[in-house]
């Protein structure tokens, strides 16, 4: 029998609700995220220099058995897995992320667009006028929804922090090679 979409959602939402479909995360102390969700980053460029923009790679490394949703998800109501950065003085112009998978997961009767294994996210950053000079760090911020092929667990971060450099405008910088950043997509045709 085939279950329409409109109903499915209204399933899965009152599922989400009455906590159903929600695995609680173990007490703290436990190993959960570290098997679930690991992230790295790299940036393109050191010092980072005041009004000039930098590339960056986020490596997202989805445990053995986990998935998380693409970004684009498939439904509006699905949480994307999404990658930011808290720094004092640092914006993000643009992320790039990878091509999703397409499967079928016993919860839900049409595939759906996640991420498995590593995937790397490409970041372009601004360094404003407002960012201090000086010794600084980075955290890049990865906020997923991890699942099984039964449940999905609460939403949670992985954060991985580069330590780096910020110099005045008008300073020479230097590339930084790493195969994230080759293995990250800034929009370029392949």
């Amino acid at each position: 029998m085939r279950i329409r979409r409109g109903v499915a959602a209204a399933i899965l939402i009152a599922a989400i609700a009455a906590g159903s479909f929600l695995t609680p995360q173990p007490a703290r102390g436990q190993l959960f995220d570290e098997e679930r969700v690991r992230a790295a980053a790299v940036l393109g460029s050191t010092p980072l220099v005041q009004g000039a923009e930098v590339r960056a790679a986020v490596a997202v490394k989805v445990g053995r058995g986990f998935h998380v949703n693409a970004n684009p998800a498939s439904e509006d109501f699905l949480i994307a897995t999404e990658v930011g950065v808290t720094a004092p003085g640092i914006e993000v112009v643009d992320v790039f992320y990878p091509p999703p998978i397409e499967q079928t997961f016993g919860f839900w009767p049409e595939s759906l667009k996640v991420w498995e294994g590593d995937v790397v996210v490409g970041v372009v950053l601004r360094v404003t006028d407002a960012a201090a000079a000086g010794d600084a760090n980075l955290d890049f911020v990865v906020a997923y929804q991890a699942c099984n092929d039964e449940a999905c667990f609460a939403p949670a971060e992985a954060t991985a922090t580069v330590p780096t450099s910020i110099a005045p405008a008008g300073t020479t910088s230097r590339a930084v090679e790493s195969p994230l950043l080759d293995a990250a997509s800034f929009g370029e045709e392949s």
